[in-house]
Parts: structure tokens; sequence; C-alpha cells
């Protein structure tokens, strides 16, 4: 194991991916000298996928799925969160992920755009990006920046300690999960904080130990993280895009917190008694924030649990629809077809498929 200076110095030499992005980003604007690099590199870039988008073979999907991540990074399949390297040099372009991103600035800065709008980073930023949100990033000298990966489909089960405190980042989790208007992003600035540095640098290396206990060292280092984060700097969270600040903190994500945290025995009247409000109020301010009555809403929270542990666990069908509140396992197939169009087994299947 490497103590953490020593990961930081690894992290500093380029790798050979690395080289060739610099050498082609040098002639990109001298024609002659770049058709000519190109011609030298193009069996390497065809091999390892480079995104140098001149050659016409390359492509790049708009939207970045699970499977595509790891089709292309000789990570984990099965861990719920990963940390890589942003390859310095790497040509600029707009791009989502179906999973949650948080990135940081581990040394020097980097551009960075958010649904189109330009958000600057600089050392010791740390950047959540929510699922399907548009972004850029452009590295361009010896700045490092890591990005942590996080899968959608577990985030509820395995960082659940951190979904059911009242905090900034849950209700941030919460809106991204659940609210038709989710908020784009929201940023820490942590300047010169060791320890951050220090998480981040060792969730790296064990990305790239990658044994049979890596995923539980993942999750916790993770959890670690985003409590010192929040302990050090939940005063000075930035959000990006034109929202209120106060918007994090709308009354209607903690009733949504809650109905995530219990949604096995939540009934629109214990929430509205939980909260003190009128079950049309209650009710009212549901359907303002997820588009869905309560009921639609609970049935939307069930089928997230579900479709996970159809993903990532061996249980019976009947024991995960007891799990996620349906005592009759027909009413479950019957809510899991009417939502997914198909049974959970055959859901269970098509995933195992596509693995």
């Amino acid at each position: 194991m490497k103590n953490t200076e020593e990961i930081l110095k690894d992290l500093e030499e380029y790798t050979e991916k690395e080289i060739i992005y610099r050498n082609y980003w040098k002639v990109r604007n001298e024609p002659k000298k770049r058709i000519e690099y190109m011609k030298e590199i193009e069996e390497y870039v065809r091999q390892q996928h480079l995104l140098i988008f001149d050659f016409p073979f390359i492509t790049y999907p708009e939207i970045l799925s699970e499977r595509d991540f790891y089709s292309r990074l000789s990570i984990s399949k099965h861990s719920n969160v990963n940390v890589v390297r942003h390859l310095r040099y790497t040509p600029i372009f707009e791009h989502s992920h179906t999973f949650f991103t948080v990135l940081y600035v581990l040394k020097g800065q980097c551009d960075h755009t958010v649904a189109g709008e330009n958000n600057p980073m600089k050392q010791g930023d740390v950047f959540f990006l929510p699922p399907y949100v548009k972004q850029t990033i452009g590295v361009f000298d010896d700045s490092l920046v890591l990005n942590i990966h996080i899968r959608r489909d577990t985030f509820d089960d395995y960082f659940f300690n951190i979904l059911r405190s009242e905090n900034k980042l849950s209700n941030f989790f919460i809106s991204c999960l659940y609210s038709k208007n989710p908020t784009k992003g929201l940023m820490f600035h942590t300047g010169d904080d060791k320890n951050i540095r220090d998480l981040y640098l060792n969730l790296y290396q064990e990305t790239l130990i990658d044994d049979e206990y890596s995923w539980r060292i993942l999750d916790n280092i993770t959890s670690i993280l985003f409590s010192e984060l929040l302990r050090g700097y939940s005063d000075k969270i930035e959000l990006i895009g034109n929202i209120d600040p106060q918007e994090i903190d709308d009354p209607s994500l903690r009733l949504l917190s809650y109905i995530n945290n219990n949604y096995r025995t939540a009934t629109l009247q214990t929430v509205a008694e939980k909260f003190h409000y009128s079950i049309p109020y209650c009710s009212k301010m549901i359907k303002e924030k997820t588009g869905m009555g309560f009921v639609a809403f609970v049935r939307n929270v069930r089928m997230n649990h579900a479709t996970a542990l159809l993903k990532n666990t061996n249980r019976s069908i009947v024991e995960i629809g007891e799990d996620v509140g349906y005592e009759n396992p027909e009413s479950f197939i019957r809510a899991f077809k009417k939502m997914y169009e198909m049974t959970p087994s055959a859901y269970r299947r098509e995933m195992k498929k596509n693995k």
C-alpha cells in the first residue's frame, strides 16, 4: 500500500494516453503537423479509443451509461463507487452520465461547464453532478482532477445513512432522485484541506487495488468523505444554475426524504402528521415537487429500490416484494409490470444479459 504522497506523485506522472493527448493538443492548430501526427497515432487511437474526434471512427455517446463506462475502463463492474483520473489534455466535449459524479480538483484548476453555464473550478473544489446533467471538463496543463462515480440504482441502499439525515447534501440527492426540477449541481470549496485530499487519494488507490474487499472500503471511505464535507463546509455550499440558495432547504425535500426512508409503511396521513401539515396541503407539496401524487410517488420509490435489488442481489422475487413494502407477491408483480412493462423476473434476466 502506498501513502498519499506516493499516490500523488504517481498521479503527477503523465500516462501514455495523456502524452498522446498533449502532443495532439500542441499541433491542433497546425494543419500539416496535425495530419502527420494523426497518421502516426491512428492505430493507437483506434485500439485505445482515445477521444480525438478528428478521427471519423471515434464516437462518444451523448449520455454515458454505466455499461458504457465500465466497458471503457478496466475497473470493477461490481463496485458502487469508482474513482478515476481525468486524463489531462483530453479534448473538450459535452456529455452526461446516468450515474452521480463527484469531481475534485486535486491540484491546479480546470475549465468546467454545467448545463451550458461556466463553472470554473480551482484546487480543493468538490462538485456534485447529478445524472443526466450535461457537462464539459477541460484540463490543459499539469492540473489534476479526480472523478468519483456512484451508481444511481444502488445509491439509496448503500448511502442510506446519508439520505436519512436532514442536511443539505441529503436534500441535494433527494432532489436529484425524485424532483421534477432537480438541482443542476452543488459545490464545496475545501481549499488546501489535506484531509479531503487524502480521502480522495485513498479512494483512487482502492479503485486500483480492486480486490474482494475494495467495494466495501470504497463505500465506507465515500461515506466518510461526505460526512467530512458536511462537517467542515455545509455553510459554504454553492448551488449551480440560477437557483435560489434556499431551494436546497425547501421543506418539501424533507417530506420526500422522510417518504424515501419510510416508503414501506408511510401513508399520506402519517406524513402529514409528522410534519404538522393538513393532508391536502401535504399532497399539494408532493405533487408540485415531483409531478406525482402521493401514491404514484411512493410506488416510484418502491420500484427504484426493487430494481436495485433485482440487479444487484440474488434474492427471490417474493423476498424483494416484501422488502419494498408489498405483502402480496402478486401485487408487487402487477405494480412492477405496470411501470416497466415486464415482470420482475424478466427485468432481472434483461439486466444480467446487459452486464
